[in-house]
């Protein structure tokens, strides 16, 4: 008997009505060497790379995974139901126990909340999000379209200039300690205060 997916056993060939007698040595060799059981059932994945073997076991129901793509190496041990199957799309299995109950193995994904918060922040768990009270308010097409037209229909001084105070755009007032220290304390300082220059002759020099 020739099985598949590389996994052969020693048996005859049948071609043309002839009989070919030849020993085969089988590729991979898949057993429990701990327990040494049979295999109730096997199940390869669609693509063929990965077995899945259920112990025929009353005491415990494992199913056995070998990495065929990787020289059949084995790959993990699963605790549960027996008779496995493979799903065609999905990586799931579903394996059955001697009292009849289906077990569904999948790989789990990590939740990445990220995926789900406003604006792609990171969260460790759900937040309540409190919305502005005009926020999802359906305004009216035509009320928007009036508005745009009178900001367009504005007049814009381009050839005066803003007057600004002596103390510039970078002065915060109140809310800065040292302009509030200065109109507090202002030490006599005039704002006309200029630095007084001296010249002198040549003469002088000499």
């Amino acid at each position: 008997m020739v099985a598949r997916h590389k996994i052969t056993g020693a048996g005859s060939m049948k071609a043309d009505g002839a009989y070919i007698e030849q020993e085969l040595e089988p590729t991979y060799r898949f057993s429990d060497p701990i327990n040494k059981v049979a295999w109730h059932a096997i199940s390869y994945s669609p693509d063929g790379e990965w077995l899945a073997g259920g112990a025929a076991d009353n005491a415990t129901h494992k199913i056995y995974i070998w990495d065929i793509a990787n020289e059949g190496q084995f790959a993990a041990a699963l605790d549960g139901g027996r008779e496995p199957l493979t799903h065609v799309h999905k990586p799931s299995i579903a394996s059955t126990t001697n009292q009849g109950n289906i077990l569904i193995w999948h790989c789990p994904t990590p939740e990445r909340w990220g995926a789900f918060a406003g604006g792609f922040e990171e969260v460790d768990e759900n937040v309540e999000y409190e919305e502005r009270e005009d926020e999802f308010d359906i305004e009216d097409e035509s009320e928007q379209a009036l508005r745009k037209q009178k900001e367009e229909e504005e007049e814009i001084d381009i050839n005066g200039a803003e007057e600004k105070g002596d103390r510039g755009d970078y002065w915060n007032g109140e809310e800065d300690e040292d302009i509030a220290w200065a109109d507090d304390e202002p030490d006599d300082d005039l704002p006309g205060w200029k630095l007084k220059v001296i010249m002198e002759e040549e003469s002088d020099i000499m």
